[in-house]
C-alpha cells in the first residue's frame, strides 16, 4: 500500500467514500484531492462518466501525486488515459489486493483505538521493546555490539534536559516526562501505552536487556501468548520483608491505603501476594496492547494518587519510589490476574 501524506484519489462515487473513510482513520493527517462520479440512481449498473468536469481543479494539483484510480471495468483504462493526457503517471489501482491491505490497517487501528484486540491470521505480529535510555546512564564496557532490531531506544525525563540521547522521547504526545525523578523508566511505559502502536509493546533498559529477544518477538507470532514477563525474582523471605521496606519503607503505607481506597479487591489480594515470595522486577515486560491498556488504566491513577500524597523525598534514590510502587503493582496485577492472561517468562540480562 502506498503511502504519502497527499495523494488523489480519483473514482466512482461508492469506491471514493470507502477509500477516503478508509485513509482518515489510517492517516488522519494525510491531504486527500478527491475526485468522485456519482452513479445513477435510477440504475446503478448502467452509468457513464464525464472526467473533464474536474480538468480546471486537476489542473491546479502537483503531477507527480500519487493518484489511487477507483473505477471498475474499462472505466480504470479510461480515467488513467485521461489523467495520462493531463500529464499525471503516478498510478495505483484500487483493486481486490489494495482493498484488503487499506481495510486491514483500517479495522488494525480502529480497534486499537477502542483498545481491543484484531488479529490476522495471516500477518506477522508486530512487537516493538522500547529500551530506557537517559542522559546520565553511565557508559558500559560490556555492551552489545547490536541489539535486536526489535528494540527502539527511548529517552525518559527528556523535558528535565536539553540533552538528547535518543531519537524517541518521553516528552512528546501524551506524556508525564517532567515526573521522571519519581516515576524513573515507568515514564516510557506511560508513553508507550498512550503513544505507541504495536500489536505487542514492551519495555526494558539500557543495562536491562531481554536475553534472545529476537527468539521471543518469533513466539509472539503464534498469537498464544498475552504478556512475557522476566523470570521472578525469588523473595526468600516476603515480597514485604524483601523489597517493601528496602525501597518504599514510607511510602508502602500509603500506597496500601490507596488500593484499598480505589481498588479494594486488589488490596484483599495483595495480603497474600505481599506475604509471598514472587517478585517481577525492573518494570519490564512485554504485553499485547490490549494487555498493556488494561494494566495501565488500572495502575497509573493509583500512582498518580500515591504521588499527590507523598510529594517530593529527599533521597535522590528513594525519590524514585512511583517506579518502585508500578515493579510492585505490576507483580500485584498479574498474580491477581493469572488465570485471566496467558503469561509466559523470559530471561533478561543485566549489563554492567
Amino acid at each position: 500500500m502506498v503511502s504519502n501524506m497527499e495523494k488523489i484519489i480519483f473514482g466512482q462515487q461508492d469506491y471514493v467514500e470507502r477509500i477516503v473513510y478508509y485513509l482518515k482513520k489510517i492517516s488522519p493527517l494525510e491531504e486527500m484531492h478527491v475526485f468522485s462520479f456519482p452513479l445513477s440512481k435510477q440504475n446503478p449498473t448502467k452509468y457513464s462518466f464525464d472526467f473533464t468536469i474536474c480538468n480546471k481543479k486537476l489542473a491546479c494539483i502537483e503531477k507527480t501525486l500519487p493518484v489511487f484510480i477507483a473505477f471498475g471495468g474499462n472505466y480504470q483504462d479510461a480515467a488513467v488515459k485521461h489523467l495520462s493526457a493531463l500529464g499525471f503517471e503516478n498510478f495505483h489501482f484500487v483493486n481486490a489486493t489494495m482493498d484488503n491491505e487499506l481495510k486491514r490497517a483500517y479495522f488494525k487501528k480502529d480497534f486499537s483505538q477502542r483498545h481491543q484486540e484484531f488479529s490476522l491470521i495471516d500477518e506477522e505480529k508486530s512487537v516493538i521493546v522500547y529500551m530506557a535510555k537517559s542522559h546520565v546512564d553511565k557508559p558500559l564496557k560490556n555492551y552489545p555490539d547490536t541489539l535486536s532490531s526489535h528494540i527502539i531506544p527511548i529517552q525518559v525525563g527528556a523535558a528535565l534536559t536539553g540533552k538528547r540521547v535518543a531519537a524517541v522521547t518521553d516528552d512528546a504526545g501524551d506524556n508525564i516526562s517532567d515526573r521522571n525523578r519519581h516515576f524513573s523508566e515507568t515514564t516510557a511505559l506511560y508513553w508507550m501505552w498512550k503513544n505507541a502502536e504495536a500489536d505487542y509493546l514492551g519495555l526494558c533498559h539500557y543495562r536491562r536487556l531481554w536475553k534472545n529477544l529476537d527468539f521471543i518477538a518469533d513466539k509472539l507470532q503464534n498469537d498464544f501468548i498475552d504478556v512475557v514477563l522476566p523470570v521472578p525474582t525469588l523473595c526468600v523471605h516476603s515480597v514485604y520483608e524483601d523489597y517493601m521496606e528496602r525501597y518504599i519503607p514510607t511510602v508502602y503505607p500509603t500506597m496500601l491505603e490507596v488500593l484499598r481506597e480505589m481498588s479494594p479487591d486488589y488490596y484483599e489480594a495483595s495480603k497474600e501476594i505481599y506475604r509471598g515470595h514472587v517478585f517481577y522486577a525492573c518494570n519490564m515486560l512485554i504485553a499485547k496492547r490490549r494487555v498493556l491498556h488494561e494494566l495501565c488504566t488500572w495502575m497509573f491513577p493509583m500512582v498518580f494518587e500515591i504521588e499527590n500524597r507523598i510529594g517530593d523525598l529527599s533521597d535522590s534514590y528513594l525519590n524514585r519510589y512511583a517506579g518502585f510502587c508500578t515493579e510492585r503493582l505490576i507483580t500485584l496485577y498479574f498474580l491477581y490476574n493469572k488465570e485471566h492472561w496467558r503469561i509466559t517468562h523470559a530471561d533478561k540480562i543485566f549489563i554492567e
